[in-house]
């Protein structure tokens, strides 16, 4: 191949590998990372040079040597993995990483071509969005627990006025009832001054009697009084009194 094409893919791939948004690096089976771009070590706070000093248990503390090597050997197995990890910056801040690697052989050795992707905001809104959700869902659940007990007191408070209206409807029949058994005599009373009758409002004289009972509730019993038994009868009437003195 023309050197010329060679050195023209080298710096291809070297501007690609550079100006990544991500963090790629080179490592070997020990994990000691061989090659690096400047995301990788400008995301987590280190200069080149301080980077270009660490291993993989530098960054990822909360693995043990056993994991990592467990997860080295899985991916020479399977060729590939993507995962989520957690890496420590230089000052001391936990990150939160996605991890994509691939298992490359250069040159006769097994390297790990990895490509990282810091998802700390996205994890930090994803849990925000999460607490918020669950704040919603127990305000949701308040106001429905709160709703309930409102439409119960108002289903009693519509039950209590519903029972209220039939006793006062049953309470006006009973007085309507009352009130049109009742009769009363008011006003004046056209009233014959020889013969004692009544006129009613059709014009038609009537004793005092059925007048007054068409009128109202009372009723008569019919006796004599004193006077007119002495005008009507005077034997009887001394009779009467003579044995009462």
């Amino acid at each position: 191949m023309d050197m010329k094409k060679i050195h023209e893919a080298e710096l291809r791939y070297r501007a690609i590998f550079e100006q990544s948004p991500y963090g790629i690096l080179l490592i070997d089976n020990c994990g000691n990372i061989t090659d690096f771009n400047e995301t990788a070590h400008r995301e987590l706070g280190y200069t080149r040079e301080e980077f270009a000093r660490l291993r993989i248990p530098d960054i990822d503390p909360f693995q043990s040597p056993e994991e990592i090597a467990s997860s080295i050997r899985e991916v020479l197995g399977k060729g590939s993995a993507e995962f989520e990890v957690r890496h420590r910056a230089k000052n001391g801040e936990i990150r939160d990483v996605h991890v994509m690697t691939r298992a490359l052989n250069l040159s006769g050795n097994n390297v790990f071509q990895t490509i990282w992707h810091d998802i700390t905001e996205q994890k930090r809104a994803a849990e925000e969005l999460n607490n918020y959700r669950q704040h919603l869902e127990v305000l949701v659940i308040e106001r429905t627990t709160e709703l309930s007990r409102l439409n119960e007191q108002l289903q009693k408070d519509i039950a209590g006025r519903k029972l209220a209206e039939q006793v006062r409807e049953k309470l006006i029949l009973e007085l309507k009832d009352a009130l049109a058994k009742i009769k009363t005599l008011t006003g004046l009373i056209p009233i014959c001054a020889w013969c004692k009758k009544i006129r009613d409002d059709k014009g038609y004289w009537k004793k005092v009697e059925t007048y007054i009972r068409e009128h109202s509730d009372a009723s008569f019993t019919h006796g004599i009084c004193p006077d007119c038994l002495k005008k009507e009868s005077p034997e009887t009437y001394e009779e009467v009194f003579k044995t009462n003195i």
